[in-house]
Order: C-alpha cells, then sequence, then structure tokens
C-alpha cells in the first residue's frame, strides 16, 4: 500500500514537471529576452521601439509596471525629464491599470513636471491627489516646494492650514508659516509699503516667537525712525541666536551713524556684558573710538587666553587699533573697514546642512533647500574650523 501511494506521488509529480514547468520556463525567457531589448532601446534614445516592447511586456506581466516606475524615477534623478514623462505617461495609458498604480504613477509624472519646470501641470495633479489619504501629506509637501520655486507664498501657507502634519518637508509648520510671511512683508518693503510689511512681520513674530528673521525685518523697518525699537528687536535676535551675534552687532553699530549715540552705546554696553556672546572686534573698536578706554579694555581682557584661537583675533584687532587714530578725526567706518581689509573679509554665510557658502545671507539654502541652515560666519571663523578638521 505505501509502495503504491508513493508510485501515485512520483508520477503525478513527474507530470506536473514536465506539463507546466516548460511553458513558465519559456515565458520567463522571452519575457526576460523582449525586457531587456526594450531597455537598450531606451538606453540608445530609441523611445518609440522601446515602449512598443514595453507596452506588450505589460500584457505579459504586470509586475513590470513597477519596474517602469522605477526606471521613470531613474531618468528624472538623472535630469532626463522627457523620458520620465513618456515613460509615466505610456503607463497612464493603459486602459487595465489598477487605480492603485495609476495614483502612483500620475504622482511620479507630476514630479517628472516639476523637475521639467511644467509648475502648472504638475500642480494640477498634486491637487487632485490630495483627496486621497495616502497621498495627502506627500503631494502637500511636493505642492509646498513648488510654491516656493514660484514664490507662492500665500498658496503655500493655504497648504500647509489644510495639513494635520506637525512637520512639513522637515520643517516644523510654524516655521515655514513664518518664513513665507517675511518673504510677503519683504515684498511689501521693497514697494515702499512700509506700514504694511510691519504688519504683515509682526504676525510672522506672533505665529514663531523663536524665528529669528521677523526680528531682523523689523529692526530694519524701524531704522530710520525708531532706533530705540530698532536696538530693542536686534537685542532681542541675538538672545534668539548667539551665531548670529556678531552679524547683528556691526548693525547695531552701524546705527550710531543716524544719531543718538547714547542708546546705541547702552546697547553695546548690555552686549559686553553678556559672557556667552564671542569676542567681537567691532564691538572693541567702537568702545575707543566713543572713549570708553575702561569699558573697552575690561572687554578685551575677559577674552584674553582662552584660547589660541581668540588671541589671535585680539591681537590683530589691537595690531590694527595701534595702526590707527582711535579719536573722532578717524572715522568709525574707517577703522572698522581698515581692520577687516587688512585681518577679516568680512561675512561669508555658511550652510550647516549642505556646506553651501555665499557671499550674500540666503534664508532658503539655494543648494539643499533648507530653510534657516545658513549662518555668518568670518574669515577667520573659516579658518579656524577648517584648522580644527585638519588637527581632527
Amino acid at each position: 500500500m505505501i509502495y503504491l501511494i508513493v508510485a501515485t506521488i512520483a508520477i503525478i509529480s513527474i507530470i506536473f514537471y514536465f506539463y507546466y514547468k516548460p511553458e513558465q520556463k519559456v515565458t520567463k525567457n522571452i519575457f526576460n529576452a523582449e525586457y531587456y531589448r526594450g531597455l537598450n532601446y531606451l538606453l540608445n534614445n530609441k523611445e518609440d521601439r522601446a515602449f512598443k516592447i514595453f507596452t506588450a511586456l505589460m500584457d505579459v506581466d504586470s509586475s513590470t509596471i513597477e519596474t517602469h516606475l522605477a526606471l521613470g524615477g531613474l531618468y528624472r534623478k538623472r535630469g532626463e525629464f522627457d523620458k520620465a514623462i513618456l515613460i509615466h505617461q505610456n503607463l497612464l495609458s493603459r486602459p487595465t491599470l489598477e487605480k492603485e498604480l495609476k495614483n502612483q504613477a500620475l504622482y511620479e509624472l507630476a514630479k517628472d513636471f516639476h523637475s521639467a519646470g511644467l509648475y502648472d501641470r504638475s500642480e494640477k495633479i498634486f491637487r487632485n491627489l490630495c483627496e486621497f489619504d495616502t497621498y495627502a501629506l506627500s503631494c502637500f509637501e511636493e505642492l509646498i516646494k513648488l510654491y516656493e520655486v514660484t514664490k507662492d507664498w500665500d498658496k503655500a501657507i493655504n497648504i500647509i492650514n489644510k495639513s494635520d502634519s506637525a512637520e512639513i518637508n522637515n520643517h516644523p509648520r510654524d516655521l515655514l508659516i513664518s518664513h513665507y510671511l517675511c518673504e510677503i512683508s519683504n515684498n511689501h518693503f521693497k514697494d515702499s509699503e512700509i506700514e504694511r510689511a510691519v504688519v504683515v512681520s509682526k504676525k510672522s513674530l506672533k505665529i514663531s516667537p523663536m524665528s529669528l528673521r521677523p526680528y531682523l525685518q523689523l529692526g530694519e523697518y524701524y531704522s530710520e525712525t525708531d532706533i530705540k525699537r530698532t536696538l530693542q528687536y536686534y537685542t532681542q535676535a541675538i538672545q534668539i541666536n548667539r551665531d548670529f551675534s556678531k552679524y547683528i552687532a556691526s548693525k547695531i553699530i552701524n546705527l550710531s551713524k543716524l544719531g543718538n549715540s547714547s542708546i546705541v552705546m547702552d546697547a553695546i554696553n548690555s552686549l559686553c556684558s553678556d559672557s556667552k556672546l564671542p569676542f567681537i572686534p567691532e564691538i572693541y573698536i567702537y568702545l575707543l573710538y566713543e572713549g570708553n578706554d575702561t569699558v573697552a579694555s575690561s572687554y578685551i581682557k575677559r577674552y584674553h587666553g582662552i584660547s589660541d584661537y581668540d588671541d589671535f583675533i585680539i591681537n590683530s584687532t589691537t595690531v590694527i587699533v595701534e595702526k590707527n587714530d582711535t579719536s573722532k578725526t578717524t572715522s568709525i567706518d574707517n577703522m572698522i573697514n581698515s581692520y577687516k581689509k587688512i585681518f577679516d573679509r568680512g561675512f561669508i554665510f555658511l550652510c550647516s546642512s549642505c556646506g553651501y557658502k555665499s557671499n550674500i545671507f540666503n534664508w532658503l539654502c539655494p543648494s539643499c533647500n533648507q530653510w534657516s541652515s545658513s549662518k555668518p560666519i568670518t574669515t577667520f571663523d573659516l579658518i579656524e574650523g577648517g584648522q580644527k578638521n585638519a588637527r581632527q
């Protein structure tokens, strides 16, 4: 009986192998050969021939759709947007395409259009896909990127308000709204609409109180009409982000040219008493220029011996002071400019995310598209940072 069962199983296995296996094997081999032939056509810029093969292959095995999606994404990353668009449009032309795969192909096509600069087409698809829960957040994020490129700040804010996510594109939603409002405020300021600019910047500050940008904007807007208020915004900005202390200190010193230097001196003295701030050469020069030798001497002594870097900056500063007259007969602008000409070339703005360097300040890094990632550094800081990396 056992032998009979074993024999029966063996016979069934042999029949199964010879009856089914050859057909599967031939199909797979035909698919592989045709598929790679299609890829070869595509790589050699023979799109028409390639798509004929790919269309036929989809009738054989629907799993190739996922491969086409991946291939289209690859072409987009390589900058060959026309090929990526053709691949995804070809997929969408399939009448039997499942709804989920169709949405996936539409999503990739929208990204193709965005990369190719066809923003209207991209926006339309992303907005339609937002209706689906599985695509809502990713489409919101893509629309935000699109509106940042086209500088459609109002639309960007509306999209964020529709989202329930605390973060969008790895940024807190309040920070993004604050930046977009600051962009709108800046446009008003350029159009000499100062009052409107102030209102929008204050709204930005209310939404994100720890955002540095509205403080700097408001400080600039009030600089010609209310120095005291400007100084309040600038000193608050330093407390929020001490990495900007040197950059903001130079703005505070420039206010002395507008008159009422006693208020400016009070602000400088306040900075001098903050032990958490780095040594700022312009402050030392300003104190000497205004005749506050005692405060200047106390200020510079505090930083002596802390590090070789601090000593180098202090020594460089004292050298330029000794070569110039610190009395009112020499303008403070000439002294500071002389210092920068010899020892420091001014500020360079370095992105902490991707390392992008620029001579102008960008709130949105043009390289990695990160907000608030750029910080002002002096050429001394840059040299010292390189030396630290070399030592490590």
